[in-house]
């Protein structure tokens, strides 16, 4: 009856466990593609399942939708969240470490045949000597070869109820390290939002030059096969020399080359685009540049305070800081209390009582315990070198981005001022070939030069814009965040 008691009561105990185990499982899985951005999600990038449906929804998208369309879609922010769920698991694990534990023993001894030695012949002799005499108490091993097993370790089933004294102190460092690792990788997970933006919009700004190129790749092309046909013309009847007709020949052939270049250029872009946003065929875009306002301040110090990456070396620092303390502590003492309470075993007499056990554990040759310390010493120095070098690197993407929007906007002021004159130079041309006083070759010649006018000042326009966008990126307004957007109801 006991043992099946015994059998039950495991029973019992494993399906407890297994259903402890269940019910710890971890949190709802990203699942990409779906249509719905989870709320971790949300909070990483500010992406919300309406900005999604809103995007979906629409035919041609712009910087912003191809940014809602990569984090739903591709694993790059996923990546990134997991990374700050495990951090959030070791600061659960770290809290655990404060309470007491509840585990079940089983224990069953073995003898090992012929570990036994036989008995000798004086061993024989003594044991015949005791049988005559009737002196049985002869027969009893002595005390000094006896061990008497504690009920700690006796065989038979028990629950073991231990209390962590000392561990509490390891298990508060590891929390403020899970605490800190797990801040670090959020910000390190909006930083690589903000680096995911830039990328798209470089793709972005490319493709809507390179549509633009295209089509005044294509109307230069017309140009120089209209200036071709009146060269010939001319020619045919004896104005022009031979070398002229060829030069006309060849500005058409390269005008071609530039043509099927352009072509090439924009679907490669276009398919890289596309699988930067995780979608399997052509993006149709808005050609709508967005508008940003240039920042009010150039101070570098104002702009580094929202740098998810100076912020995240930081937090860096309080890890190996908060690791370091606990490598201190490796050379306290470890002192637990355990308490045990055994169930009925057949053959042994039950014990009803509840046994505690005061454990202490004094290192006395604490060699690990200074490798430990002075790897977490090391590990500290090398977390405050990377911050400091964060802190440089950031200093100077942003002098940089600052100088390259400066320089950007100043020769687009001067491009567009060269197209205004162009667009004069051509509006007096044709007023010259109307008065039949310029040549048509004259006037094409001059639509050409202002169409490549055009397409200087357009390309300028739209790298000043993604400067714009780099600049907003690299001073932490860009993109929106979880912060800027209004959370999902």
């Amino acid at each position: 009856m006991n043992l099946n008691h015994n059998i039950l009561f495991r029973l019992v105990l494993f399906l407890v466990g297994s259903f402890f185990l269940l019910s710890c499982s971890s949190r709802q899985d990203v699942k990409l593609g779906d249509g719905v951005v989870e709320d971790s999600l949300r909070q990483i990038t500010g992406v919300t399942t309406k900005s999604l449906e809103s995007t979906l929804s629409k035919t041609s998208l712009g910087l912003d939708d191809l940014f809602v369309l990569a984090v739903e879609k591709t694993e790059r922010i996923a990546l990134k969240n997991e990374a700050t769920n495990q951090a959030n698991y070791g600061k659960n694990r770290a809290i655990a470490g404060f309470l007491p534990t509840l585990s079940y023993v089983y224990n069953k001894f073995y003898s090992v045949p012929g570990h036994t030695p036989d008995p000798s012949p004086l061993d024989n002799y003594k044991t015949y000597q005791a049988l005559q005499t009737g002196n049985y108490a002869a027969l009893l091993p002595s005390q000094t070869t006896s061990s008497n097993l504690p009920p700690t370790v006796g065989a038979g089933s028990r629950l073991l109820l231990s209390f962590p004294l000392s561990n509490g102190l390891t298990s508060y460092q590891d929390y403020k390290a899970y605490k800190s690792l797990a801040e670090q990788r959020r910000m390190e997970a909006k930083f690589e939002a903000g680096r995911m933006y830039m990328e798209i919009a470089l793709a972005y700004y490319n493709v809507l030059q390179l549509e633009d190129s295209l089509t005044q790749a294509e109307e230069s092309l017309n140009l120089h096969l209209l200036a071709v046909k009146e060269r010939r013309r001319l020619y045919s009847l004896g104005r022009i020399l031979q070398y002229e007709l060829l030069n006309a020949e060849t500005a058409v052939t390269n005008a071609q080359a530039v043509l099927e270049d352009t072509r090439s250029q924009l679907e490669q872009v276009q398919l890289t685009l596309s699988t930067m946003v995780g979608m399997e065929s052509k993006v149709n875009l808005v050609n709508i540049v967005p508008k940003f306002e240039s920042p009010n301040s150039e101070n570098v110090e104002d702009f580094l305070v929202k740098r998810y990456d100076v912020i995240s070396s930081k937090k860096g620092i309080e890890v190996a800081k908060a690791n370091e303390n606990k490598a201190w502590l490796g050379f306290a003492p470890n002192v637990a209390v355990n308490t045990f309470y055994s169930f009925p075993t057949p053959g042994q007499t039950h014990s009803k009582d509840v046994t505690a056990q005061l454990a202490i554990t004094m290192p006395l040759t604490p060699l690990t315990q200074v490798a430990d310390l002075e790897m977490a010493e090391s590990a500290t120095k090398q977390a405050k070198l990377t911050a400091s070098q964060t802190r440089r690197a950031a200093v100077q993407e942003i002098q940089n981005a600052i100088q390259s929007l400066k320089n950007s906007e100043k020769l687009f002021g001067i491009y567009e001022k060269a197209y205004q004159f162009a667009l004069e130079t051509l509006k007096s041309q044709e007023s010259a070939y109307r008065l039949g006083r310029s040549s048509l070759v004259d006037l094409i010649g001059t639509k050409i030069s202002t169409l490549n006018s055009k397409m200087t000042l357009q390309k300028m326009n739209y790298q000043r814009h993604l400067n714009r966008v780099v600049l907003g990126v690299a001073v932490g307004e860009l993109p929106l965040l979880a912060e800027s957007k209004t959370p999902e109801n």
